[in-house]
Formats: structure tokens, sequence, C-alpha cells
């Protein structure tokens, strides 16, 4: 077997081991390892003390006011220059800058057009081609409608078209 120090898996193995997750396969195996090699040994005792340390290890009892000690210590406590230049202005400026931000939001969204998609039309559009003729009567009549309206009107030298 490798020295599972100088391997890639590192420790992991040795900790494992310790925390009796090997199989016993493996676990007889690191113990042949072991008892050659005094860097593992070393480690794998270390680490049994330390698991012996904690399961032996008792919290003391919590006291039933602890929590309310813990809140007034908390508020006694100084607060930063940070915390004082800030505390005023962002505890009034975050609902300010919010209702700023939705109405400039419901402004936008009023202003702007729904868009509606054209469908273009099924069949195109006929021009119709006039002759030269056509064009000179048409403007002939013009020309009559606009003397008709000088007589109809004397006061006005021009008509709006």
């Amino acid at each position: 077997m490798n020295c599972p120090m100088e391997a890639r898996q590192g420790s992991e193995l040795l900790l494992e081991y310790t925390a009796g997750r090997l199989e016993a396969g493996e676990a007889s195996a690191l113990e042949v390892h072991m008892e050659s090699c005094a860097r593992c040994r070393e480690f794998a005792q270390s680490q049994e003390m330390l698991w012996q340390a904690l399961e032996g290890w008792e919290a003391e009892p919590v006291s039933m006011d602890f929590d309310r000690r813990l809140f007034a210590r908390i508020a006694q406590a100084p607060a930063s220059w940070w915390t004082r230049l800030t505390g005023q202005v962002m505890h009034h400026a975050v609902p300010v800058a919010a209702a700023a931000g939705v109405m400039i939001l419901a402004g936008v969204m009023l202003e702007r057009p729904a868009v509606t998609p054209v469908t273009p039309p099924a069949q195109s559009a006929q021009v119709e081609t006039l002759g030269p003729e056509q064009v000179q009567s048409a403007l002939d009549d013009m020309e009559m409608l606009r003397d008709f309206n000088h007589l109809v009107r004397p006061d006005n030298a021009e008509p709006r078209m």
C-alpha cells in the first residue's frame, strides 16, 4: 500500500479511518501500513485523541435570559461611522428611490404606444395610368374652377388649395 500522506488523496483516507467509516478490508490494509509508517500512525493517533476530546466535551447549559442579555449588549454596542453616516439617509432614501423607480417605469410604459403588427394586404394596389390628354383635361377643369371661384368671391385674390 502507498502512503496516504504522500499520495494525492492526502490525509482523507486516514480521517475516514479514524472516524470509523472505512470498510473492513481497507481498514485492515491501512492498519498494516501504519505499523511501518510512523507519520501515518502519529496522524491517526492525534485524530483519535481529537475525537475522544470532542466526545467528552459537554456544552454549558444556556441561561433562560441569554437572548435578552445578548440583544441588550448588541443595542449598547457603538455604531460604526458608516452606520451613523448612512443610517437615516438609507432609512428614508430606499423607499423614495423605489417609488421613483416605479413611477418612471409606469411613465415609460404609458408613454410607449402598443405595437401591433401590420399585415400586408392580400392583393396589391392597382395603379391606373393616365394618358396626356386626360391630364390636360384635368388641368383645364382645375383652371376653370379657379376662375369660377374668383367670380364668386371677388375679395379673395387666390383661393387656398
